[in-house]
């Protein structure tokens, strides 16, 4: 009996640790700016596909324009007059570890000329959740073969939940429109970016038969603007397992392309089971603060000067080897994963910042300052650190000086 007991609480301490797994995240910092995020990029970062479309062709690494977070985003292409996945924006089915229910947020960007089809109107939105077969392209969802569920765009860029299950409607899946509180249709705004969260949990199967316990639910913006409950996706033991990178023109004719080059920005890209990662549906949102480098509280051998940057104001220089500013009295809400960005100058080569607490005696992590070719040229550079709850005060430490900094911000990932 006491083997039994034991081994029964190894099991559920074994299921409790893979439920609250740490989330997949991809902030698009790594990468060198400029470049396209081939397959072989996404894996270094952690997100691995058997194969893609147009990753190697349509996809530019951003540091130059537009970004929600950090200093880089991911810029998908959809050439005028295309469509399909071959021809338009990219795909690939990023493995998960098998789960009954996932979320998954990003943030997204549309042009500020993005064109929604010539004389139809319909595409493929960033990311979804599928698992198994991944039934879609007007395929019969018999329950062995897979689900899909991903967001859409309609005619005047009309948001919506695309989703193929056991009891399609119609032979190409069903969708519902997103709403706002009030009822009325949500649209996507271009050049604005704005976040999604979706969610979907598998229905449980008894005897070969699919129970329709399986949901759907999307957040926009941190507001619930869908759900969908009743569902049947499997009738056999798949489970969501992969985080579908979707994104394209179509439609089935030319009839569907964009009238224009069209582009989409993502950044901040999230995948868990468990819904305290998703910051972004918390009260208030993500945790953020920005610093103005001269606020500082205390320093060691530094200046203030006026700022060449956007925004003008003052910076700090004059930094060299082993000088230092610190922030006393931070208070972070909740121990987790943060990215830290920096707002950097420096026409020198090998600078580099020790982010710390307490008083030096924590490192949380190191960041290289990138020559970004005058003292008058600014650039955003980021790293990811773990930081604990509480009351902080952080220290940034010139390893390596010969550097400007003007600001420097903590943004909460999960």
């Amino acid at each position: 009996m006491r083997k039994t007991l034991i081994l029964l609480l190894v099991l559920f301490m074994m299921n409790s640790t893979a439920a609250f797994a740490a989330p997949q995240i991809n902030t698009f910092e790594r990468p060198e700016r400029g470049t396209a995020y081939t397959l072989s990029e996404w894996a270094e970062d952690g997100w691995n596909a058997p194969w893609d479309n147009g990753m190697s062709t349509r996809t530019w690494i951003d540091g130059y324009n537009f970004n929600h977070s950090g200093g880089q985003s991911l810029r998908v292409f959809y050439p005028k007059g295309q469509i399909d996945p071959a021809n338009s924006g990219a795909q690939a089915p990023f493995e998960l570890t098998p789960g009954r229910e996932y979320y998954l947020s990003y943030w997204v960007r549309f042009s500020s000329d993005y064109s929604w089809g010539t004389t139809e109107f319909a595409g493929k939105l960033g990311i979804g959740l599928a698992g198994g077969a991944s039934c879609s392209g007007g395929q019969t969802c018999t329950g062995y073969n897979g689900f899909s569920s991903r967001m859409i765009w309609r005619s005047g860029g009309q948001a919506a939940i695309y989703y193929y299950h056991m009891d399609d409607a119609g032979q190409y899946g069903d969708y519902a429109v997103l709403k706002n509180s009030n009822g009325s249709d949500i649209y996507y705004p271009k050049g604005t970016w704005v976040n999604i969260v979706q969610r979907l949990k598998v229905n449980t199967v008894t005897n070969g038969n699919a129970n329709p316990d399986g949901e759907i639910q999307i957040w926009y913006n941190g507001v619930s603007a869908a759900n969908i409950t009743g569902l049947r996706f499997v009738r056999n033991s798949d489970l969501v397992d992969k985080a579908y990178f979707s994104s394209f023109f179509g439609g089935a004719t030319p009839s569907f392309a964009p009238a224009n080059d069209s582009y989409i920005w993502y950044d901040d890209l999230k995948v868990s089971t468990n819904r305290a990662d998703i910051c972004e549906l918390s009260a208030g949102g993500c945790y953020e603060r920005t610093f103005q480098a001269e606020d500082y509280t205390d320093m060691s051998g530094v200046m203030t000067e006026p700022t060449p940057d956007v925004g003008g104001g003052l910076n700090v220089g004059g930094i060299d080897s082993q000088d230092w500013i610190a922030f006393g009295n931070v208070q972070i809400p909740k121990t987790g994963t943060y990215l830290v960005e920096y707002r950097v100058a420096s026409p020198n080569n090998g600078g580099r910042i020790s982010l710390d607490i307490n008083s030096g005696g924590t490192v949380l992590g190191e960041i290289d300052v990138p020559n970004t070719g005058s003292w008058s040229s600014y650039r955003t550079v980021s790293h990811v650190v773990q930081i604990p709850a509480g009351t902080n005060q952080f220290g940034l430490y010139a390893s390596t000086g010969g550097f400007d900094i003007n600001w420097w911000k903590i943004t909460q990932l999960y």
